[in-house]
């Protein structure tokens, strides 16, 4: 006489919104991780090897292409879609700008009220409006639609190029010149990830002038110096 086989009833499959969790999850934790590495090496860097990559790292069209990239990134590996990605940008950015000042106090013997300083506090606002503006750039760039792609590639190709066009012609261009060769190079980099999509490459080509022009602009209104 044999016994019949228990059987086991199978696993449940994973539901949709638990695999966007896991999904949502792993973009954050990345977005953390890069975020913290930013803060630190970009301090470090600065403080113990200045070069002209080093304050282009340190600058805000630095920062605001970290967001893109992320952007871009976690679209292109995780499919997430232009809310979630700049999510992500706004906690890379913040996370960087507290691992930014935490360093300083760790290494270099800042004072530890400067984590939460006035000044550190308008770097966290201003990282959430880069982080969520240039973090869906990213997404949009490396997305499906054709459309958005456009407006996407051009807006991260164009904060680099208008940054340096604001530096080719302020009254300081002699001691940024260096920097200014690196930020068009970026920018023309950025452009570059269209080439598979000519469509999109022609596109955003003609919408670089308008957007370039606007952000050199912005970045003379401001007297930011880079």
């Amino acid at each position: 006489m044999t016994m019949n086989a228990v059987h086991q009833p199978p696993a449940p499959a994973p539901t949709a919104l638990g695999r966007e969790l896991v999904t949502s999850l792993i973009a954050l934790v990345a977005a953390a991780s890069a975020g913290l590495g930013l803060g630190v090496v970009d301090l470090l860097w600065n403080a113990r090897q200045p070069s002209a990559w080093s304050t282009i790292a340190n600058s805000c069209a630095g920062w605001a292409a970290a967001a893109f990239v992320i952007g871009a990134l976690l679209t292109a590996t995780l499919r997430l879609g232009a809310a979630r990605a700049a999510l992500a940008a706004v906690v890379l950015l913040t996370v960087a700008v507290e691992a930014y000042y935490l360093a300083g106090v760790r290494w270099l013997g800042d004072d530890p009220s400067t984590v939460t300083s006035s000044v550190a506090q308008e770097w966290l606002v201003l990282s959430v409006i880069v982080g969520a503006v240039f973090g869906a750039a990213g997404s949009w760039a490396a997305g499906r639609s054709t459309v958005l792609a456009i407006v996407g590639v051009a807006a991260g190709a164009s904060l680099l190029l208008g940054d340096a066009l604001h530096l080719h012609s302020a009254p300081f261009a002699a001691e940024m010149l260096a920097e200014a060769r690196i930020l068009a190079l970026l920018g023309a980099l950025v452009l570059l990830i269209a080439l598979p999509r000519p469509r999109v490459l022609v596109g955003a080509l003609v919408l670089c002038v308008p957007f370039t022009l606007f952000a050199a602009a912005v970045f003379n209104t401001f007297g930011i110096r880079l």
